[in-house]
């Protein structure tokens, strides 16, 4: 690896990033579990708990991934394509269940709680635009008012939104500028969000709470892109790989991990999964998406049926356990279905071009 740069290192074929993402995914159902079952005080590392660390590493995964695909040569309608079949359809089977299927079945341990058609229809609709802010509905009628986190079927979602925002503004910005200007353009938006964010973790600059968490899930994209666009310059070695440890590490006591240690902790999050020989994991049934979308509603199925007897291990395993065959069932049956038909879709394209093999 010594003197490699972050291009020789990343197989698109042949990675571990399936592994790190599951390993993420894993990680924010650790930390749901501690927040919604009101365990007591999360542990943080730099003012950021373990789920925020793990969603930084899903939207740098993603910035990088997301601008290598829209720059691999495809035309701006397969991109969108690819991208709207990569989390639409097992979104929106997502909230049909938490509507139709968790929901109403919570009232077998709830029967103080209520459930309508009419009112899943509405959360199905109020949600159908990826979770948007403050349009979206995260209860379904009188159901879940009875646990420590009430009325949130599906608290996990709200990041779905900025994801695709991320994504329509990479396929504008392909579309718009030359490669050549994208570089200088995402390195200018990563420094003038991680300033800004700079400015509010130092208490000079006093940040709203929804624009502050957007703020940090842009800020990471934009150094996954900036990693991508500049990764024949970037070297992966001892000394990059320990300078970008030492960065990270000073910004944790300092509260700036979202700041100053955003680009290095994703540098080290790609670097990871471009080196440890983790490939098998993940290779045939990529489960991440489905462990991220479907593991609060379990959570919180889980924590009705324990009510008093809940224990944070016993929730936490619990949850795992039930969330992986949900996300199993809709990789098989949704997520690879719907990837797979956009692929024949553009195999009929007159002009095809080679597609990304890792996705997100």
């Amino acid at each position: 690896m010594a003197g490699k740069s972050l291009r020789d290192v990343f197989n698109p074929s042949n990675n571990s990033l399936n592994a790190v993402r599951l390993f993420l995914a894993s990680t924010v159902i650790v930390s749901h579990s501690w927040a919604i079952g009101v365990f007591g005080l999360e542990p943080e590392a730099g003012a950021t708990t373990a789920g925020v660390w793990a969603v930084l590493g899903f939207f740098g995964i993603s910035g990088f991934l997301i601008t290598r695909s829209r720059l691999s040569g495809q035309t701006p309608f397969r991109y969108y394509r690819a991208r709207f079949l990569r989390i639409f359809p097992g979104f929106v089977v997502c909230i049909l269940m938490v509507a139709f299927v968790f929901a109403p079945l919570s009232l077998l341990f709830d029967r103080n709680g209520s459930w309508s058609v009419g009112d899943a229809i509405r959360y199905v609709i109020s949600n159908s635009a990826l979770y948007p802010p403050h349009f979206s509905q995260d209860g379904v009628a009188r159901t879940l008012e009875h646990v420590a986190y009430p009325s949130v079927w599906n608290g996990s979602l709200w990041t779905l939104f900025w994801e695709a925002a991320c994504y329509l503004a990479v396929g504008i910005g392909a579309s718009v500028l030359s490669r050549r200007a994208l570089r200088p353009a995402s390195l200018a938006l990563f420094v003038v969000c991680a300033g800004l964010r700079l400015l509010h973790d130092a208490d000079l600059v006093d940040l709203p709470a929804l624009p502050g968490r957007v703020l940090s899930l842009v800020i990471a994209f934009a150094a996954g892109a900036t990693l991508f666009l500049y990764q024949d310059r970037i070297k992966v070695t001892a000394v990059t790989i320990t300078s970008a440890l030492l960065v990270l590490v000073a910004s944790v006591p300092l509260g700036m991990v979202q700041s100053l240690g955003s680009l290095p902790f994703v540098f080290l999050v790609m670097v990871a999964g471009c080196t440890l020989p983790l490939t098998r994991i993940g290779s045939r049934y990529d489960i991440s998406y489905g462990m991220y979308i479907y593991a609060w509603p379990v959570q919180q199925f889980v924590l009705l049926i324990l009510g008093d007897h809940a224990s944070l291990p016993a929730v936490i395993a619990l949850s795992v356990m039930g969330t992986i065959p949900l996300a199993l069932l809709s990789f098989v049956l949704i997520e690879k279905p719907a990837q797979r038909w956009g692929k024949r879709r553009a195999g009929k394209s007159a002009h095809p071009v080679s597609e990304p093999s890792v996705v997100h």
